[in-house]
Order: structure tokens, then sequence, then C-alpha cells
């Protein structure tokens, strides 16, 4: 009876023992998970929060980690924990236009980031979606290509690439003689007094000035001296502008940069501006075939805007004021935490110089932390818009879009393999570039 009772009691002691490092084990996982997301939620909170005045913002933090604002702080935001059993969240509220500092801090007692909260006011812009030609005069020459020169003994020779140029490469001026065109590289190098002797090549590269020289060669095809260059001067193009505030006159529109068709390289402006356009055909898109708005400029109307930035995020400049339109609707912003995935709308014009409201549908959206433009993947839903365009095409880039009353970005880039799809930028990020607060 003693060693019946011995061994139940010896049983249970090693059940308690095997429940006991289950239940161990299992807060042990509990903890380490914790500790991971809560290093995650430290890494990828952002430095910098913005909110609009009078509007709410949903951070996602942590049991552990939280956001507190510190008492002697301008209290121009309120910070309301909502803490449940497996998920912790904290509302901003923006109540004065103003900057807060708050502290991330661990279990709200240990700081390990400081996180400037800005209240914005409420901005309202006129959302465009019109046509609009785009003419730039580049900053010097872009070298887009190098290329070999067979001389008139017929031996070949590459000698930019020797010189050491390279794709990019901004050329300034050759022999003290400024070139603004591809016409003026020519006539310096023939009508040089010593066809023997070296020219001297000024060029910028990045942001650093350097010189080249290098001698030319007589080509065997028409007698002309090259240097084995490919190089471009003006671009021209049509594109669709995304707002306008017709007070200040300032705009922005495509929502990415201006590139060179071959290098890719972001283009360096030294004059540009845009003009009055129509629509005079649209080619549409196909699966891995991208459509193109054709657009006639009207040079005769005089210039529309001129343009002082060229940015990964767009072309930004004034408008003249006596052509903008005061008479349009204008609509508050949204920033990148507003924008919800669902149902919106874009402007943009695919027919003379109408601008028309389309159906899309956006499909996801990044929370960037930082400037980007692909911030939201959209897809055009309306069946008059595929009918015409079959999706996005180029000439598009820049179409507003708006959802629930409000502007929230622009539309970039369309996806090759699906014309009906593409990606949006923020308005948020287009406004830092155009310097509206």
């Amino acid at each position: 009876m003693k060693e019946a009772y011995l061994w139940e009691f010896r049983r249970v002691m090693l059940l308690h023992k095997k429940r006991s490092k289950l239940i161990y084990f299992f807060i042990s996982f509990l903890l380490i998970c914790s500790v991971i997301t809560s290093l995650f939620v430290v890494v990828s909170f952002p430095a910098q929060i913005n909110v609009i005045q009078g509007h709410y913002q949903k951070l996602k933090d942590n049991m552990l980690v939280s956001l507190v604002l510190d008492k002697n702080e301008n209290q121009s935001i309120n910070l309301m924990n909502a803490r449940k059993v497996l998920s912790s969240f904290t509302f901003l509220q923006g109540n004065a236009e103003g900057k807060t500092v708050a502290n991330l801090k661990i279990l709200g007692v240990i700081p390990v980031k400081k996180i400037t909260l800005n209240v914005l006011p409420e901005i309202r812009l006129i959302p465009s979606g019109e046509a609009i030609g785009v003419k730039i005069e580049s900053q010097g020459l872009l070298v887009v290509g190098l290329s070999s020169i067979t001389d008139i003994h017929g031996k070949k020779h590459s000698p930019a690439t020797d010189a050491g140029f390279e794709v990019g490469d901004i050329i300034l001026s050759i022999n003290d003689k400024s070139v603004e065109k591809e016409r003026d590289i020519v006539d310096i190098l023939n009508s040089r007094q010593n066809n023997e002797d070296l020219i001297k090549v000024k060029i910028k590269r990045k942001e650093s000035i350097n010189y080249i020289e290098i001698k030319p060669i007589k080509s065997i095809d028409d007698n002309v001296y090259k240097i084995g260059l490919w190089v471009r001067d003006n671009i021209a193009g049509v594109g669709t502008m995304t707002f306008y505030d017709p007070n200040s006159g300032k705009y922005g529109a495509l929502g990415h940069g201006i590139t060179d068709i071959d290098s890719g390289i972001l283009v360096k402006i030294d004059k540009g501006y845009i003009l009055k356009s129509k629509v005079a055909s649209v080619q549409k898109a196909r699966r891995t075939i991208p459509g193109e708005i054709v657009g006639i400029l009207y040079e005769n109307k005089g210039v529309y805007g001129y343009i002082e930035k060229n940015t990964a995020y767009g072309i930004y400049g004034k408008l003249d004021k006596s052509k903008i339109d005061k008479s349009r609707q204008s609509l508050p912003i949204a920033l990148n935490s507003d924008i919800k995935e669902g149902s919106a709308k874009i402007l943009t014009t695919v027919e003379d110089n109408k601008i028309e409201e389309f159906d899309i549908e956006i499909q996801k959206v990044v929370r960037q932390k930082s400037a980007g433009s692909k911030t939201m993947i959209i897809k055009v839903t309306d069946e008059r818009l595929l009918e015409k365009t079959g999706g996005i095409v180029q000439g598009m880039s820049g179409s507003p879009i708006i959802q629930d009353g409000r502007l929230i970005g622009a539309v970039t880039h369309v996806l090759i393999n699906d014309p009906t799809r593409g990606y949006g930028i923020s308005i948020e990020w287009m406004l830092n570039e155009a310097n509206i607060r």
C-alpha cells in the first residue's frame, strides 16, 4: 500500500515537473517573441511622423514598447494608447499646428528613440489631370553612349573610351567654349587651326567638375573629326499635371523624374518649361507593349509654367498666374498613413483637352518611412478607360488619385506585363518636393 502511494506521488510530481517545463518553455517563448517584436518596432519606427491638424493617425507599436509624450513638451498633439491582449495601438490626434518630440520607451520607462511629431495645417490644392507639354534644355550635353570611329586609313579607334569618358557625364565646354547642342561639338572639332592638337573637355560627373584631354579622329565615313560620343541636348514630351495651388501658382507633375531614355540618368535642367497641350491620339497598351498618349503642344499660346526642379518624384515649378484656372474645386490632401486599400478615382486626359474622372482600385499600400515613387499598387477598373487606353499608358504619369474626397497621390508607372495595373506615389512626398506645407 505504501509502495503504491509512493509510486503515485512520484507520478504526480513527474507530471507536475513536465507541466512546469512546458509552462516555462511557453513563457520563455512569449518573452523571446516579445523582445524580437519590440526590437523590430524600435528599428522600423519612423524618426518623423506627420499628422494633419484635426485628424487622427493610428500607429502600431508593442506591449513592451510605446510612444510617450513628455509633459513639458509642446501639446500640439495628443497620444492615446489602446492596449489589448495581443496588440497595442497608439492614436495620434493633431490639435494645433506645430512640432512635438516624443520618446519611444520600453515599458513606458526606458527611452530608446526620439520621434518628431509634426502637426501640419490642412492643405487644399486643385487636382489637375491636365495634359501638358514638357520641354527641357539640359545643362550642357549629356553623354548617352560611347562609340568607335574608323579613321581615313581604315583603322578603328575608341578615343572617348580610352580617354575615360563615361555614360552620364555632362559636357560643359570644349577648349573653353560652351556647348549647348550636338552641332556645337562638330563645329568646334572641325574649326581648329591645328588638327593634331589635343582638345580639353570640361565635364561634370555627378557633383564634381573634371577635365579630359582627347585627340579627335577624322572619320572615313564623312571626313569629319569626331571623338566617339553619343550626346543628347533638349528633351520634349507629354505628361500630366498632378496639382496646383491657385494662390502661389506652385504645381507638381509626372510623379517621377525626367530621365534620359538611353542612360536612365535624371536630366539636369538648365532651362525648362511646360506648355498647354491636347491629346491627338492614344496608342492602346497591350501585354508587354506599353501604350502612349500622343499630344500636340500649343507653343503659340506661350509658356504655361516654368520647371524649377526635376526630381525622382516629379517636376515642380510655378505656373503663369494669368493662365491659372481658379474656378476648379480644391480638395484637401491626405498623407501616406491615410491611404487605404479599396476604390478610388483618377483624373486624366485621353481625348483632346478634356479632363475626365475614371475608377480605379488601390490594391496595396506601402507605409513608407521616406519618399518613394511606389507608395501603392493601383488597378484600372473603369471600362471606358480600358476600352480607350488598355490601362495605364505613357503620358498618364502624374494623373491625380482621389480617395474619399481627398487628393492622395499620383500615377507614376505601369506594369509592363499587365498594363491595367501600375504604381502611384503619395501626395505627401510630392508636397515635400514642391515645398508646400
